[in-house]
C-alpha cells in the first residue's frame, strides 16, 4: 500500500538532554536523491493521560500553568512513564499524585503519537471509572495544580469552546466520546 521507500539512519548525536528530554541529531539518506540529512528529533519516555470519573459522572481535571504558553491548561491529569514502569502503572501512579484519587477500573482508550514530526513516543490515556478521593496530592517540585470537577456532559462543550484546548487532551476525549459505548 505504501509506495514510499523508508530514509535509511546513518547516524545521530545527542544534541541536548534535559529532565524531560533528548535532543538528537538524525542523519539520513534520502530515498529520493541518496543525500545525507540531519533532522532534529526529540526523545521522551512515553507520557500517559488519565480521564478520571467518579461514581457520579464527574471528570476529575486538572488546571495548571503552562510555560510553553504562559498560559494556564484545563487538562486531564498524567506525566512521563518512569523507567521500567507500564503505562498502566504510570497512571495509577500519577492519577494519585496529581489529584489524590484513585480507581480499580482503569480502561485504555488510546495510545497515539504525539508529534511524530518531533517525537518519537507515545501517550497512552485510561479511563479510570468509578475514581474515588483516597489520599492527599503529591506535587512534582514544579507542579501547582488545582482540581476542576466537571459534569462528564460537559467535557464536549468545553473543547468546543476552546476551554479545553491542549491538542492532546482534545485527541483523549475524541477517542472517549467515539467509543463511550464500547466502554459503558
Amino acid at each position: 500500500m505504501n509506495k514510499l521507500k523508508t530514509w535509511t539512519k546513518t547516524g545521530e548525536k545527542k544534541l541536548l538532554t534535559t529532565p524531560l528530554f533528548e535532543v538528537v541529531g538524525l542523519k539520513r539518506l534520502s530515498p529520493k536523491d541518496g543525500q545525507e540529512k540531519t533532522f532534529a528529533t526529540l526523545r521522551s519516555p512515553d507520557w500517559v493521560n488519565i480521564l478520571p470519573i467518579t461514581e457520579n459522572g464527574q471528570a476529575v481535571l486538572v488546571n495548571q500553568f503552562r510555560h510553553g504558553s504562559g498560559e494556564f491548561s484545563l487538562e486531564l491529569p498524567g506525566g512521563l512513564s518512569e523507567p521500567g514502569q507500564s503505562a498502566l502503572e504510570t497512571a495509577q501512579r500519577e492519577l494519585m499524585e496529581e489529584t489524590g484519587y484513585s480507581s480499580d477500573d482503569f480502561t485504555p482508550l488510546c495510545s497515539i503519537r504525539p508529534n511524530p514530526a518531533l517525537f518519537d513516543n507515545f501517550i497512552h490515556t485510561y479511563l479510570a471509572k468509578k475514581a474515588k478521593k483516597t489520599g492527599p496530592t503529591q506535587f512534582d517540585e514544579n507542579e501547582d495544580l488545582d482540581l476542576v470537577l466537571v459534569p462528564v456532559e460537559k467535557l464536549k462543550s468545553l473543547v468546543l469552546d476552546g476551554t479545553i484546548s491542549h491538542a492532546l487532551v482534545v485527541a483523549a476525549l475524541g477517542h472517549y466520546f467515539f467509543k463511550q459505548e464500547q466502554i459503558a
